[in-house]
């Protein structure tokens, strides 16, 4: 079939031609004419330990940004989901194995020359890790070595970051992984006052105590500063009360929940 010009060519295929036609014209005729961005993956991915808020950390072991720490991630494969891809990514950088349930996709981040290399889209995702303690990180694939850091937020919402060689300045991170971490903060600290999320980091149960602990590092507040009745009335609704620990550490048994 011929056309006067392009325009008419368009026309026909979009409006008149069965589907089938059209996707085949559509991937040598069309397709062509768009840029084709590349598709990344990078994962917050937040533990417990310690009575500390813990965040995995790869050093990168090549260029880009080559000995930067970096969020665990990578590109996308074809015909891949992100979510198949953070769980692909995790487990070849780390290996450590996600589960599904506990990744949230966190944020879509299309600025342009975000990546040295070439445009590349991310999609951020947030993770919550329980019982952290009884995962082994192993460094492999891009990453030179894998670290866990602590994060702490104050009151005027300045993340701090303390790793085994001392303070990591957010600026210095690969790529914008410093915006990607800030969105994730600023994203449970929201969610405390109607879904505390945050709190799967202690895994299926906690106490009330551990959960004000977890509350205190993301508030910059003290425990004594956030205190336990006032907290059992306002944040009590969101947890159901399961009865008491069936071996306590230490002390008496104390209630035990998990998040509604």
């Amino acid at each position: 079939m011929k056309f006067k010009n392009i325009q008419e060519e368009k026309k026909y295929y979009e409006q008149e031609a069965s589907q089938e036609e059209f996707l085949k014209w559509y991937k040598h005729q069309d397709l062509p004419t768009y840029e084709k961005p590349s598709v990344t993956v990078d994962n917050v991915i937040l533990g417990w330990q310690d009575e500390q808020i813990k965040l995995l950390l790869i050093q990168r072991k090549a260029n880009p940004f080559k000995g930067k720490y970096a969020l665990p991630g990578g590109f996308v494969d074809k015909n891949e989901d992100t979510l198949e891809a953070v769980i692909r990514e995790v487990k070849e950088e780390v290996s450590i194995q996600l589960d599904s349930d506990c990744i949230e996709q966190l944020k879509t981040i299309a600025t342009p020359n975000r990546d040295p290399r070439t445009w590349v889209i991310t999609v951020a995702h947030l993770t919550y890790l329980p019982c952290m303690s009884q995962v082994q990180i192993v460094a492999s694939d891009d990453a030179k070595e894998v670290e866990w850091v602590s994060l702490a937020v104050n009151k005027a919402g300045q993340i701090k970051l303390d790793g085994k060689h001392g303070l990591i300045d957010l600026n210095q991170l690969a790529f914008d992984h410093e915006e990607i971490i800030k969105e994730a903060v600023i994203r449970i600290k929201n969610r405390l006052n109607y879904a505390p999320t945050i709190l799967k980091i202690l895994g299926s149960t906690f106490t009330l105590t551990d959960a004000r602990k977890v509350y205190s590092k993301f508030l910059g507040l003290s425990l004594e500063e956030l205190d336990n009745s006032n907290f059992r009335k306002t944040q009590g609704k969101f947890f159901e009360e399961l009865g008491f620990e069936t071996k306590p550490t230490k002390g008496r048994p104390k209630k035990i929940y998990r998040l509604k």
